[in-house]
């Protein structure tokens, strides 16, 4: 087994595990928290599925990158939602539970709507040979939408099979994804380093793209505003990476490490944004909904 396919059957399995913890930990009542303000999941849709996808297709048309660059970074761009969102808020600023329920969200709208970016890839970055969009619908309904389903199902008629189990189940899944992704960044650090600053700087301004619309979209409290861009901020990587070794055989090995690349960029670019933000806000502030949007 060739070293990408083995990194795909790690990343899906990872996923998969991931999701399964989140929709255990969310159950039904927190997924569908965002559902129940109607305009700020409005705004959170364009925000993770059209802002940054389209910023993803002006930067990789308006810098000279070459095709793997461009390639991972689209990929990174349709797939929003990172599985360990929701459990970093709970150990930090932010509203945990609307972390959650975005990523819930955006997992279950990625049913339909990854497959139909992926198809726009395609088209825009042709390679020999790339599955289906039902293929890809397969694959992300069950990475994705059958974990989360099913754990929020444990959860709401099995809680304490839930209360046991997700715990561990997180932390071990949590770690594989992590390990995942600087694997490949480590894999693929001297790529990096050669080069050069323009892929560098195309991912940086990928993160600023995911971390600005989430903001400004986020709505009035400030809160909710910096849950939102830092939820919208933080891709999928392990999706990303499964989809595209799955989905795209003959790209080269740089694809991926962009991947892991633009992970780990978004993630620095989040804690700057948390630390210049957190000095904004008032010393009393908590996690609530805004009134109005």
């Amino acid at each position: 087994m060739e070293l990408k396919e083995l990194l795909s059957s790690f990343a899906q399995i990872t996923v998969f595990a991931v999701m399964l913890s989140m929709g255990m930990a969310l159950g039904f009542e927190g997924m569908g928290r965002l559902w129940r303000r109607p305009s700020l999941l409005l705004r959170c849709f364009v925000a993770a599925f059209v802002v940054v996808p389209v910023a993803a297709m002006v930067v990789t048309r308006v810098l000279p990158l070459p095709f793997e660059v461009r390639a991972g970074i689209a990929a990174m761009a349709v797939i929003p939602g990172a599985p360990f969102i929701y459990r970093k808020m709970l150990k930090g600023p932010g509203d945990a539970e609307l972390a959650g329920s975005f990523q819930a969200t955006m997992a279950l709208l990625s049913i339909v709507l990854v497959p139909l970016w992926f198809g726009i890839i395609s088209a825009l970055y042709p390679t020999v040979a790339a599955a289906p969009l039902a293929v890809v619908f397969k694959q992300v309904m069950l990475m994705q939408g059958v974990p989360l389903l099913v754990g929020a199902a444990i959860a709401h008629w099995l809680p304490d099979l839930a209360d046991d189990f997700n715990e561990p189940l997180n932390r071990i899944s949590s770690a594989m994804l992590v390990g995942v992704v600087l694997l490949v960044a480590a894999m693929g650090l001297s790529l990096v380093l050669k080069a050069g600053p323009v892929p560098i700087l195309a991912v940086v301004l990928m993160a600023a793209a995911g971390l600005l619309s989430g903001h400004y979209l986020g709505g009035s409290d400030p809160i909710t505003r910096q849950t939102i861009a830092m939820a919208n901020a933080s891709r999928n990587a392990g999706l990303a990476l499964a989809l595209i070794t799955l989905n795209f055989p003959t790209v080269a090995h740089e694809v991926l490490i962009t991947i892991a690349a633009y992970a780990i960029m978004s993630g620095i670019a989040s804690k700057i944004y948390t630390r210049l933000y957190q000095k904004r806000l008032p010393q009393d502030a908590h996690p609530q909904d805004a009134p109005g949007f």
